[in-house]
């Protein structure tokens, strides 16, 4: 029995899960850059920190878990194919990208932040949090050119 209907809806569940993120990083970094004390900043990093570890990793996997059974179960989709399906081998190359930023980036960076406001090193701080902010940032326009490409495939294809 195929559950395709239903892996194509948890996929697009758990893409949402990454929009909601992009605009709650728009509203979660204004409160960081307007709190008037350093303890104030702290707590709303932390949260911050939190909030991206739960969406980018329960996205992350479960767009990647369903993505790949998605492709296995379909009969005309593949993994990296540039002769036919372009719009998904593209999504298939910038989610690529997100995970090595995830891995290699964000995630030290997020350690080394966390350090720091434990050490309550205020330069290493705004450094760290400076460098998320702006992988961040990166992260979400690649996932909202995903999302382009998944909604407008059809218009194209």
């Amino acid at each position: 029995m195929s559950y395709y209907i239903e892996l194509r809806s948890l996929h697009v569940l758990f893409a949402g899960m990454w929009i909601i993120f992009f605009a709650a990083d728009l509203i979660l970094r204004k409160q960081i850059e307007t709190s008037t004390t350093e303890e104030i900043k702290n707590k709303f990093i932390s949260l911050y920190l939190k909030f991206t570890n739960l969406f980018g990793i329960v996205g992350s996997i479960g767009i990647a878990i369903t993505g790949i059974f998605l492709v296995m179960m379909s009969s005309t989709f593949g993994f990296f194919d540039m002769s036919s399906d372009h719009w998904l081998a593209t999504k298939q190359i910038l989610f690529i990208i997100i995970l090595l930023n995830t891995f290699f980036r964000i995630i030290p960076a997020s350690k080394k932040l966390r350090k720091s406001i434990e050490e309550n090193n205020l330069e290493a701080t705004d450094k760290q949090f400076t460098l998320i902010k702006k992988v961040n940032m990166l992260i979400n326009i690649l996932v909202i050119l995903n999302f382009i490409f998944a909604i407008t495939h059809r218009m194209y294809s």
